[in-house]
């Protein structure tokens, strides 16, 4: 019985030996734990971290720079097709009218009677930028999309059904007219991948704006909804400017987004385009009437807080020296010299598995 009390006494002296030297370890550690947080902080306050944004605004007016690697469809039912090509394939009736166009070289063709109309904007290869587009509200509620590439693959329609699509030239302009008093709205929805701009800049020269609008900035969250929590978030002012970037980065996710407008007579308000927009970017470009452009990002406090690596580690820091500090209120920490317990514990271990050569000794 004694021998077992003595060998649970001597294994409890081990525990406290190997206690003591892990707080001595901890403690030994201190200065460089806090010199550990303190290059997180810093870090976390001057890195480049691409934010998850979203965008919701209604302009008047939208600009795309289409991302090359992607093929892009829009169903262009109901709308006046402007193209320098002959579309003569499809067999498509011929609109004799001559200020849709801007020039003699140019061919007017109404797909209002065509079902199924679909424009296809190819992929091109990496050396060459994506096809462009500018969308435009215009006085009489119509929709305007100039559709331009230069030296890449050519746009094609197809047309009720068609097998094959129609190679209709690198240059397009497209309206969308009103349905008309007593007939239902149309209703055109467009997606997109790629940069661009939202709004224009404020002169006298240009009558289409940006109405209104907001930016939201998120971080990657497994605890809320969705995978994502609110960073930050602006509201967008009658006349601002939006820029949209491609990639926020080389490996980056692209900006992907639509484009909603509601082709109506019987709007008491001037109709807009509806634009939602999502990709991620170190900030967001607002250029605002009067003012010099900004850059919209988390302020100091919010990348600290929401800086998903630095956030965990500095918690665990935190916790550490605290737990450090609230033991040293009841006990003195790790007491003695490190080496002095270290060599007193491997004794001790030694001892507790070697009793029988303690004993001959």
């Amino acid at each position: 019985m004694s021998e077992a009390r003595t060998r649970i006494t001597a294994f409890l002296l081990i525990l406290k030996d190997l206690w003591n030297l892990g707080l001595l370890i901890v403690r030994n550690l201190q200065p460089v734990m806090v010199l550990a947080m303190a290059g997180l902080i810093a870090w976390a306050m001057l890195s480049r971290q691409p934010w998850p944004f979203s965008i919701e605004a209604e302009s008047e007016h939208v600009s795309l720079l289409l991302a090359h690697d992607r093929e892009t469809n829009w169903r262009i039912d109901g709308a006046q097709l402007c193209i320098r090509a002959n579309a003569e394939a499809l067999v498509l009736p011929v609109l004799e009218e001559p200020s849709l166009c801007p020039g003699p070289r140019w061919r007017a063709y109404d797909l209002r009677e065509i079902d199924e109309v679909t424009l296809r904007l190819p992929a091109v290869p990496p050396e060459f930028a994506g096809y462009t587009a500018s969308l435009d509200v215009e006085p009489d509620r119509s929709l305007a999309i100039q559709v331009s590439g230069k030296g890449i693959e050519s746009l094609a329609l197809l047309a009720g059904g068609s097998a094959l699509p129609v190679p209709i030239g690198h240059n397009a302009i497209i309206r969308f007219p009103t349905p008309g008093k007593n007939k239902p709205p149309g209703r055109l929805l467009l997606p997109f991948s790629g940069a661009g701009t939202i709004g224009k800049d404020v002169s006298w020269r240009e009558s289409t704006l940006l109405r209104r609008g907001s930016v939201a900035l998120y971080t990657r969250s497994d605890e809320a909804a969705g995978g994502r929590e609110l960073v930050a978030s602006t509201e967008l002012m009658p006349g601002d400017r939006v820029d949209l970037r491609q990639h926020a980065r080389k490996d980056g996710v692209v900006t992907k987004g639509f484009i909603h407008f509601d082709l109506s007579e019987e709007f008491s308000e001037p109709p807009a385009m509806k634009i939602v927009a999502f990709g991620e970017a170190e900030s967001i470009r607002i250029l605002r009437f009067g003012e010099q452009s900004y850059s919209f990002s988390p302020g100091m406090l919010s990348r600290l807080t929401h800086h998903s690596a630095v956030s965990t580690w500095v918690v665990l820091i935190v916790s550490l020296l605290g737990f450090m500090a609230v033991y040293r209120e009841g006990a003195e920490i790790g007491e003695g010299d490190f080496l002095e317990r270290r060599r007193k514990f491997i004794a001790r271990w030694h001892k507790f598995w070697s009793p029988q050569e303690s004993s001959e000794d």
